[in-house]
């Protein structure tokens, strides 16, 4: 495979990867507003059942309370899961992310290194076209001299 095709390759990988850390953080961003209003309503039902409670509650609305309450612990408790895999997932993207941006790097400087030694040899080449067509006129001139 040529330097340029893997330079390509790099560059897409690099793309790809800035796009999966922008889905990620999108997600995770949603997960924790998720986790906050959540943890915000457990707050305002568990106050609206204290006060219930005080008053008295028959044991069909205490079962109702529990089953709410437990279903939201559970509900905030997937959000959570799903924060946490998101922060390993943005973890790794971005190790693969820096790694990805270092061989591109790498592959950068291999090229510009491969430019700059054809610059080189292309100016040697032109130099040694002059001396060769220097060295005929001298001769040809040296030759009508004599």
């Amino acid at each position: 495979m040529s330097l340029e095709s893997w330079q390509k390759l790099r560059a897409q990988t690099v793309e790809r990867l800035m796009m999966e850390l922008a889905q990620i953080t999108r997600l995770l961003t949603q997960n924790e507003e998720r986790c906050r209003d959540l943890e915000a309503q457990i707050q305002k039902d568990v106050v609206i059942y204290d006060r219930q409670s005080a008053q008295g509650l028959t044991v069909e609305a205490w079962l109702e309370w529990q089953g709410r309450i437990d279903s939201q612990q559970a509900a905030l408790q997937r959000v959570r899961c799903e924060i946490d895999q998101a922060v390993e997932a943005w973890q790794r993207t971005k190790a693969l992310l820096v790694e990805a941006s270092q061989e591109r790097r790498l592959l950068d400087v291999v090229a510009d290194k491969r430019r700059e030694a054809q610059r080189i040899e292309a100016g040697r080449q032109e130099q040694r076209t002059t001396d060769e067509a220097a060295s005929r006129r001298y001769s040809v001139g040296k030759a009508n001299h004599s």
